[in-house]
């Protein structure tokens, strides 16, 4: 559904912080041609394989950041939150989304003309240097994740995915996550995931309760991480 009260990007305090390098009228040209759409937990607002006509500005909710595998196996990146900026790889290759993105709860997202979007970056060289450096970060941050996936055991995996949820996101020691979201973010099954979530339940790391998994010795949650 698309709010048809589109406010200006001026007032706007969910904005990237990215945009602190526009112009006045830089500003200006993404107020009058961004689109502003709200979107309910679970509907896609990103389909992987289809066309890349905008980038993504998030204002409010949660979503998901995954690629689409076979057998329905999704490998889970990251999560979006406000104030939060998405591009993507295909953007200066094939204009193709190579990800999809799902809102995990109500989200409303900012979508900006990908023409608009270049222009300013072929002008401002610190919107640029900006943009190139959330990407370097995402990219960093990625390559950290591959090596969790693949070096670390199932616990391992686990405290480190409950760790990022916990410092990176919900900031808050209860994350409300669905258990099939774990284990796409960590590469486990969903069954795996749950054993797992017991095991640290019964060491007193977590409490499983109806509101989500809450850590309770965030110490020994790095230990394991760390060792895993």
């Amino acid at each position: 559904m698309t709010d048809k009260l589109l406010s200006s990007c001026h007032n706007c305090s969910m904005k990237s912080s990215m945009f602190k390098f526009l112009t006045s009228e830089e500003l200006d040209l993404v107020s009058r041609t961004k689109k502003r759409v709200l979107f309910k937990s679970g509907e896609i607002i990103v389909k992987q394989g289809a066309p890349l006509s905008h980038v993504i500005s998030f204002t409010s909710g949660l979503a998901k950041v995954y690629i689409e595998g076979t057998g329905n196996r999704n490998l889970l990146l990251h999560f979006v939150k406000p104030t939060q900026f998405l591009g993507s790889p295909g953007i200066y290759t094939d204009s193709t989304h190579y990800f999809s993105v799902a809102a995990i709860e109500n989200a409303s997202v900012c979508f900006i003309d990908i023409h608009v979007f270049k222009k300013i970056i072929r002008e401002n060289c610190d919107f640029a240097n900006a943009f190139m450096k959330d990407v370097s970060q995402k990219g960093i941050f990625n390559y950290q994740r591959f090596i969790s996936l693949t070096h670390k055991n199932m616990p391992g995996r686990v405290a480190d995915g409950l760790i990022y949820m916990y410092t990176e996101i919900f900031n808050n020691p209860t994350i409300k996550i669905s258990r099939q979201d774990l284990a796409d973010f960590t590469g486990m099954s969903k069954d795996s995931v749950v054993r797992t979530l017991k095991e640290l339940a019964g060491d007193d790391i977590i409490e499983i309760n109806d509101e989500g998994i809450k850590i309770l010795n965030l110490e020994k949650l790095h230990r394991i991480g760390e060792l895993g």
